[in-house]
């Protein structure tokens, strides 16, 4: 049921029974400034069957109608809806696509870089590994190997917690909502992350809304592993900021990030003397915090 304030209502006598068709309206401002959500809900006796949002932040500057007046038109056509075929509204209509009931893990490692056998998927196999030792679940996810599409901003998200776009991102946010420990896996490129890590990065936005619209909140603390192929700190300038950036955003506590360079001219990492010990470590130091919890 909405708990927002109720701005227009009507009940509708059919075949099938009494319908109440409902339209209220949310501030989500604590959300993002000047946010309205406007939901519309269609009640067959007391059982909701089916619900239609749109939120302000939808509709684009300069737009022909405002959400407002889009919502008002929808409330509109599903009363007549209603009246021609009241059938259609006698069972609940589900719209979007939830989350997977599995796929569950205590460490959750997105491996950033297109190479599977590179640099980076063996720093993540390695935490990989730590977590086995510690006898915990962890999950590596291949981004290159998953249809990820790119945000688009589209905000519908804000409305009920679901993005509408239909690919293998959900499973990346189950993981990601139930983990107690997130770990990023990347190579830089130009100077940040993949591409495709960045779209997941992006898509993340929508663990953002649950948090906010549904209060699912992620209790997970973050580690950032980076390469890249010059030496020197300068090549992490903007990646560990990046990484950071996205940790925050949904709540994650960055722990701090292990970093390595000059892989051009030494090309495996397990050629950097104690790399994969640092990068063990690091992940043991994190592991450990989590069972002091």
């Amino acid at each position: 049921m909405n708990e927002g304030a109720v701005e227009k209502t009507v009940e509708i006598e059919t075949p099938e029974g009494t319908f109440t068709i409902r339209l209220s309206t949310d501030d989500l401002g604590f959300v993002y400034p000047d946010m309205l959500r406007y939901t519309i809900e269609i009640l067959h006796g007391a059982r909701p069957v089916y619900t239609y949002a749109i939120n302000s932040y939808e509709v684009p500057p300069g737009s022909l109608f405002e959400a407002g007046r889009v919502a008002g038109i929808v409330f509109a056509r599903l009363a007549d809806d209603v009246r021609s075929r009241p059938e259609i509204y006698t069972r609940k209509r589900v719209l979007v696509r939830p989350l997977p009931d599995r796929g569950v893990y205590d460490l959750v490692i997105l491996q950033g870089s297109p190479r599977k056998f590179g640099n980076s998927a063996l720093a993540a196999s390695w935490c990989d590994d730590e977590a086995g030792r510690a006898g915990l679940s962890s999950r590596i996810f291949y981004i290159h190997e998953m249809e990820i599409r790119p945000c688009i901003g589209c905000y519908v998200c804000y409305n009920d917690g679901h993005c509408p776009i239909d690919d293998d991102m959900p499973r990346i946010i189950r993981a990601i909502e139930s983990a107690s420990l997130v770990v990023v896996c990347t190579p830089v490129y130009t100077n940040t992350v993949p591409a495709g890590l960045k779209a997941v990065m992006d898509r993340c936005q929508w663990l953002h809304a649950r948090e906010k619209i549904l209060g699912k909140e992620v209790h997970a603390r973050g580690l950032a592993i980076a390469v890249a192929g010059q030496e020197g700190m300068e090549p992490f300038a903007c990646v560990t900021p990046v990484v950071d950036a996205f940790m925050k955003n949904l709540g994650i506590q960055p722990a701090g990030a292990v970093l390595f360079g000059g892989l051009d001219r030494i090309r495996d990492i397990r050629r950097i003397e104690g790399a994969e010990g640092e990068v063990r470590s690091a992940l043991r130091a994190l592991l450990g915090s989590m069972a002091e919890r």
